[in-house]
């Protein structure tokens, strides 16, 4: 049976997708938007079912009028009930990447083809897209609460939303079906409508912290000593090199001069700090996961106290740096790593 069921649920899945294929933006209209009974609206047809079979049985005109008028109303409410969904135009703004148990936000877009307002739409990415008991107010800019789902009172003029979800797994974060729907006018009937957004967010490990202890850390250029990094200067000397024309006169070494050995140039560096290297390898956890953990504690560590650093992964290494945009870049890597 539950074989049954989820065969069922990959057809039904496949087909909404042909009828409303992933993309950035969407414009709802006749192909995409589906409408049935409510609850409320199955107890309204069993209502006229009943005066129905009454007013036949009993060969009551008064009863078959009643049934007449409410079926007509049911009609009218399809048409606008329809309507307020139809002409929606939602477009994905931004996606933003968070940490393991952290939120994504989901900036959309919202605006209508038409010049009449869309009463009581509710957005939501979660199971619960049809529970039309929750409150509309407060409005979507003054939410206390980040949640998944929103429900607008009305919407005429294009306005800016925000959806909230909640990132459990780190790497990909793939944005899950976004229904749309509506139950106005009278609430026995429900209009939806799925979207499929093209876009995706990344998750970071959560940092974990550990004791950072020096031998954790590796300089970058020699992995057996301790050496600090330098770059040409004025203070230390370093080596002898060739004399190049136009070179400045006081680098010549005349002692070598007045040996007969040539003209030599004096070359000078001075120290510009140690750099670090994050080894994925010297983590002291135990689990993958938990490494990268401590990778993103060391990043953090390393960034706020603006010391450059390298991070090895064990799918190579990176380049060196420092700085916010760097921090940036290495947890991206630590987001897409396998």
């Amino acid at each position: 049976m539950f074989a049954i069921r989820q065969r069922l649920e990959n057809y039904l899945q496949t087909w909404f997708k042909r009828r409303a294929p992933i993309s950035r933006d969407i414009t709802l209209n006749l192909r995409n938007v589906y409408i049935f009974l409510s609850k409320e609206g199955l107890l309204y047809a069993f209502l006229l079912v009943i005066l129905f079979v009454a007013g036949i049985n009993y060969a009551n005109n008064l009863v078959l009028g009643l049934c007449f008028l409410l079926g007509s109303l049911l009609v009218v409410t399809i048409h606008y009930t329809f309507a307020h969904l139809a002409g929606l135009q939602i477009k994905l703004v931004d996606i933003s990447d968070t940490q393991v148990g952290g939120k994504v936000q989901v900036r959309l877009q919202i605006s209508s083809e038409s010049s009449q307002p869309h009463r009581q739409i509710r957005l939501s990415f979660a199971n619960n897209a049809f529970d039309f008991k929750q409150p509309i107010h407060p409005p979507p800019n003054t939410q206390s609460e980040l949640n998944d789902w929103l429900l607008l009172s009305q919407i005429q003029a294009p306005q800016q939303v925000s959806l909230w979800l909640t990132a459990d797994q780190r790497g990909k974060f793939v944005l899950p079906r976004l229904t749309v729907s509506t139950v106005y006018p009278l609430g026995i009937l429900q209009a939806w409508s799925y979207v499929f957004f093209e876009g995706h967010a990344w998750v970071y490990p959560a940092p974990l912290s550990y004791e950072m202890k020096a031998s954790q850390f590796v300089p970058s250029d020699d992995e057996q000593t301790a050496a600090l990094h330098t770059q040409a200067g004025q203070e230390d000397f370093d080596q002898l090199d060739n004399y190049v024309p136009g070179e400045s006169l006081a680098r010549i070494s005349w002692a070598h001069v007045a040996r007969g050995q040539g003209l030599m140039s004096k070359r000078f560096v001075e120290s510009v700090g140690q750099q670090q290297l994050l080894d994925y390898y010297q983590m002291p956890a135990v689990t993958h996961e938990e490494k990268l953990s401590q990778l993103r504690y060391g990043v953090d560590s390393l960034s706020q106290s603006q010391i450059a650093f390298q991070l090895r992964l064990p799918d190579g290494e990176g380049a060196i740096g420092e700085g916010q945009a760097f921090r940036q870049q290495c947890l991206l890597r630590l987001a897409k790593t396998p």
